[in-house]
C-alpha cells in the first residue's frame, strides 16, 4: 500500500458559515478602495501647501498596520500562509490520547502532511522515517487541534510491537523533542474573512488616516483661521486643538465601537473578537 499522505486534511469551521445567503459571514479582506468608500466617504485628505492628495501607498500602509495589529492582538493569522512547517514534541500522555496536537497557528486551512522525524542528516535537517496517512488525522480547524486515529490503512513500513504500539523503538520514551513535523496552511482563504474582523481592520486603518487628515484641515496645530478685507470677514473654527485633531469626534466614535465606552463593555468589537478567538485562559501552577 502506498505511503503517500493523500489529500490535505480540512476541518469544520465551528459555526463560521460561509454559504448562507441570508446572513453573510465571510468576505474579501479590506482593500484601500473599500476603506475609502465605507469608512472615509466624503473625507478628502490633501496637502494644503502642494494640493497633493494622500498617496495610495499611505492608505495601504494603514491597512497593513491594522491587519498586523489584529494578528498580534488576537494571535491568529489573517493573511493566508502556505506550506508552513512546525515541529511538535512527542509526549506519551498526548500520544495515548489519540495523538493530541495543538498547532501554534490558526485558523488552519488544511494539514498537508505529518511526518515522524526522529533522525537528522549531517546538516541537522530532519529526516522523515514515517509519513502518517492523512486519513488518520482529524482536524479542528478553528483552533488548530489535530487528533490521530489509526485505521485499517496502515503504511507498508509501519513498525508495530506485539502489544500493538506504533514505532516502539522510538516512542517508548515519555518525551521526544521535535519528533513530529507538520506541514500545513493557515489563515483565511480569499473571500472568507469574517465580517466583524474586517470591520475592526477598516476602523483602525481609517483612524490612522483621519489623524493625518485632521492635521491638514487648516494646517498642523491650527484650530481656527480668519480673513478680513474691507469690512468683509471670514472665519473658520475646527475641533482641532492642542489635545484634539480635526476629526476627533469621528475618532472617538470609532474608538468607542472598537474598545467600548466602559472597560467591560460586552459589545466592544475587540472584546467580542478576543473572546471568540481566544476565550478564557487558565494557568495551572
Amino acid at each position: 500500500m502506498s505511503d503517500a499522505p493523500g489529500n490535505p486534511v480540512k476541518g469544520g469551521k465551528d459555526g463560521l458559515v460561509l454559504d448562507n445567503s441570508y446572513n453573510k459571514k465571510g468576505e474579501a479582506l479590506m482593500t484601500v478602495e473599500r476603506l475609502k468608500k465605507s469608512f472615509l466617504f466624503g473625507v478628502i485628505i490633501n496637502d494644503r501647501t502642494t494640493g497633493q492628495p494622500l498617496p495610495e501607498e499611505s492608505y495601504q500602509q494603514f491597512l497593513d498596520t491594522a491587519i498586523s495589529m489584529m494578528e498580534h492582538y488576537l494571535d491568529i493569522s489573517i493573511s493566508p500562509v502556505r506550506n508552513f512547517v512546525e515541529f511538535k514534541d512527542y509526549r506519551v500522555n498526548d500520544y495515548a490520547e489519540w495523538g493530541y496536537f495543538y498547532l501554534n497557528n490558526f485558523p488552519v486551512l488544511s494539514v498537508k502532511q505529518l511526518d515522524l522525524v526522529y533522525f537528522r542528516d549531517q546538516d541537522g535537517n530532519p529526516v522523515s522515517i514515517q509519513t502518517i496517512p492523512n486519513n488518520w488525522l482529524r482536524l479542528q480547524a478553528h483552533d488548530g487541534i489535530v487528533r490521530m486515529i489509526p485505521n485499517a490503512r496502515f503504511p507498508a513500513n509501519l513498525q508495530i510491537s506485539q502489544s500493538g504500539a506504533f514505532f516502539p523503538e522510538i516512542l517508548r520514551s515519555p518525551l521526544v523533542p521535535h519528533a513530529w513535523q507538520f506541514t500545513y496552511d493557515y489563515g483565511f482563504d480569499p473571500g472568507c474573512v469574517p465580517v466583524l474582523l474586517n470591520q475592526a481592520i477598516g476602523m483602525i486603518a481609517a483612524s490612522m488616516a483621519l489623524i493625518v487628515g485632521g492635521h491638514l484641515i487648516l494646517g498642523a496645530g491650527i484650530a481656527a483661521t480668519s480673513i478680513s478685507l474691507d469690512g468683509l470677514q471670514q472665519s473658520i473654527q475646527t475641533t482641532q486643538s492642542a489635545e484634539n485633531s480635526g476629526y476627533s469626534a469621528v475618532l472617538k466614535d470609532y474608538g468607542d465601537k472598537l474598545f467600548g465606552k466602559t472597560k467591560d463593555d460586552p459589545f466592544a468589537i475587540m472584546t467580542i473578537l478576543k473572546n471568540y478567538y481566544k476565550g478564557e485562559t487558565m494557568g495551572i501552577i
